[in-house]
Order: structure tokens, then C-alpha cells, then sequence
């Protein structure tokens, strides 16, 4: 099994926060159920999200979590604006709310529902969208079917700025903005960077073999080396703890300086 991790850490004066992360396994040719993240409107702090959800056979409950890295409940629904659904005809579909997280609706085939919900919470348990990035958990803003979260997933992001890139530790897509997972969970598992950041490769001393490591930077203010020399302290104390370098590339997501928020 290949898997690939992530870590979000967020600095003020030097400080790892917590981690999150992900496996994600070899994705099946074709994923099923497909989610569109748009990011056109950072100023608004609201992402537009689209989900179409094949094979519909009747019912459709979908559903947002009340949970993400926290062990505890959470409110995200109350964000959510404008919920609608169609059917493969662009016919649109009668919808009730049958909670403050759930909708109901019925159609045959491929049914697409589409909303918005607005973000703009710095930490690394939440997320933001801003004129200077995004960073997503991304069960904070997916719906989710309960009875098909077991199937493949697939995710694409739109309406990047002009020089914004996407980072996350999910398998590649058809291009560079999409990605696929093995299912729901695996997909929200991925804390995502959107922006102009930098990042940087190296390797870790492990118990087997090296650990391959990513690390994505959003901000200023930091030192290359001094990341690089507690990284791979943390990584090799990690790995030789367990005694297995149980991933094929880990991801490391910092906030810096200016563009830091939140802690824990």
C-alpha cells in the first residue's frame, strides 16, 4: 500500500502545532463521486462547491460532518449558503433539510448539488480562504453521502489566482489542480495549501530506509536550515518509534510570520 502523510504547522515564535494525517491508497481507474472546490472569491472568504454523485438510484441524503482532527463536536453547517441540486438533465430537484447538517432529496442518475460556505478562520484546525491563500480541512467544507462514504473520491479546485498552486498529500489527477483518493475519509484526511508558497524536499534518516519529506511554506520570516534541522529531528525520532518508514512522502504545511494564525 502506498500512502502519503501530512503535517499543518502554524508559526508565530517557532511553534509545531498539531498534525494530520492522511494515507492515501492507489485510487481505482475512475473515482466516483466528484467534488469541485471553487476559489474565485477570496475576498468574500467563500468557496463555491459542487458535488455530483453518480448512480442515484432514488434517495440522496447528504450530509456535512460535525467532526474534523478535534475530538470533539463541531458546528460547520451554519456556513453553509445557497444549497441546491439537479439532475443529469439540469432539472432542478426538491430538497429538505431534514437537519442543520443534513439534505434529502430524490432523483435517478447522476445528481449534482451544489452550495457555498464561508471561511476565513486562521489555525490549523479550521480553514481560510483569503486574497493571500487557502488553507482547507476538507471535512469542514465537503458534503458527504452516509451510505456511499466508503467510495473512490475525486477533487478538483478552481479558479486559482494567476501563480497559485495547490499542495495537498492526495494522488494526482489528470492535471495539476485535481487529485483522487480512495474514498471520503482518505479525502478529507488532507489538510490542502492554495497559494504562492514555497516549499522544499529532503530526506530523513529512518530505521529501514530514508524518509522522503515535503515542505510547503506560506509566509516569510523563517530559516531553510533551522526547518530542515528540527524536521528531521522529528522524523527520525518518529520513525524510530515505530520502527517502519510507513509512508512514501510525507507533507509538511507551514505557516509563517505574518501569515501564521491560530495555535495549539
Amino acid at each position: 500500500m502506498k500512502s502519503k502523510h501530512a503535517f499543518f504547522v502554524s508559526r508565530r515564535i517557532f511553534c509545531l502545532l498539531c498534525a494530520v494525517v492522511v494515507c492515501a491508497i492507489a485510487a481505482p481507474a475512475q473515482a466516483t463521486i466528484r467534488h469541485e472546490v471553487s476559489v474565485a472569491e477570496p475576498e468574500k472568504h467563500i468557496f463555491h462547491v459542487k458535488m455530483t454523485v453518480p448512480d442515484v438510484k432514488d434517495e440522496l441524503i447528504v450530509q456535512l460532518p460535525a467532526w474534523n482532527a478535534l475530538y470533539q463536536i463541531r458546528d460547520f453547517a451554519y456556513r453553509v449558503q445557497n444549497v441546491r441540486a439537479r439532475d443529469a438533465g439540469d432539472t432542478p430537484l426538491a430538497m429538505v433539510k431534514l437537519d442543520k447538517q443534513t439534505w434529502q432529496m430524490r432523483g435517478r442518475g447522476a445528481v449534482t448539488v451544489e452550495y457555498a460556505i464561508f471561511w476565513d478562520d486562521a489555525g490549523p484546525f479550521s480553514t481560510q480562504l483569503n486574497a493571500s491563500h487557502a488553507f482547507i480541512n476538507l471535512a469542514t467544507i465537503l458534503f458527504y453521502v452516509p451510505a456511499r462514504r466508503g467510495e473512490a473520491s475525486r477533487i478538483a479546485f478552481t479558479g486559482l489566482r494567476e501563480g497559485w498552486s495547490v499542495a495537498v498529500a492526495l494522488r494526482p489527477g489528470e492535471n495539476s489542480t485535481s487529485f483522487v483518493a480512495a474514498n471520503y475519509d482518505a479525502l478529507v484526511d488532507a489538510p490542502v495549501e492554495i497559494g504562492e508558497f514555497q516549499q522544499f524536499r529532503f530526506e530523513a534518516p529512518g530505521p529501514e530506509r530514508s524518509a522522503a519529506i515535503r515542505v510547503v511554506i506560506h509566509g516569510d520570516g523563517w530559516n531553510q536550515e533551522r526547518v530542515t534541522e528540527s524536521l528531521k529531528k522529528i522524523v527520525t525520532t518518529e520513525t524510530g518509534i515505530m520502527r517502519d518508514v510507513p509512508f512514501d512522502e510525507f507533507l509538511f504545511i507551514f505557516h509563517f510570520g505574518t501569515a501564521a494564525g491560530g495555535g495549539g
